[in-house]
């Protein structure tokens, strides 16, 4: 794939689920839609988590456009999923995005190894070791529960896997 080609699809993911999320932190604070970035109350998270699954969706329908590679499309696919997902539980009960985030790039890194037969047991060992850190973190922070930050991991590693070998 030409290099201009790679620039083109980097943009237009990190538009679609980094800088147009993140830009909309600030309508939420002026509509008092949150109270705090994190957005640690779970009544909060609902619009934003919305907003934010449909940009990823924005994300993939623009890659299935440019005809981007199927492995590329559906981890933004899988991606809307699990925030769709999310909002759905966070109606009942909190769970933590930032584990179903790095549940995702495990799953995602199973998938690789699946699909395209590929060595990647360096790169499970490495996200798996993050998943850790970052639990451990979200615990820390009295920001989730054990059950919460459990749950979030494999919703992000579920959904990725059965959505990657799905399509």
């Amino acid at each position: 794939m030409p290099s201009e080609a790679k620039n083109i699809i980097l943009l237009v993911v990190l538009s679609c689920t980094f800088v147009l999320p993140a830009a909309f932190i600030p309508l939420y604070f002026y509509g008092k839609l949150i109270s705090s970035a994190d957005v640690g109350q779970g009544q909060q998270r609902p619009i934003p988590l919305a907003i934010t699954s449909s940009l990823f969706y924005l994300s993939f329908y623009l890659l299935r456009k440019m005809g981007v590679p199927d492995i590329i499309q559906n981890f933004i696919f899988a991606s809307a999923i699990a925030v769709i997902i999310n909002l759905l539980i966070n109606i009942k009960w909190k769970i933590s995005a930032h584990m179903i985030g790095i549940g995702g790039v495990i799953g995602l890194i199973v998938c690789l190894s699946f699909l395209q037969d590929a060595n990647v047991i360096l790169y499970l060992l490495i996200s798996i070791m993050i998943s850790g850190f970052v639990g451990f973190a979200r615990l820390s922070l009295n920001a989730h529960t054990p059950g919460q930050v459990y749950i979030g991991l494999l919703t992000g590693f579920s959904v990725t896997v059965l959505t990657m070998c799905l399509l």
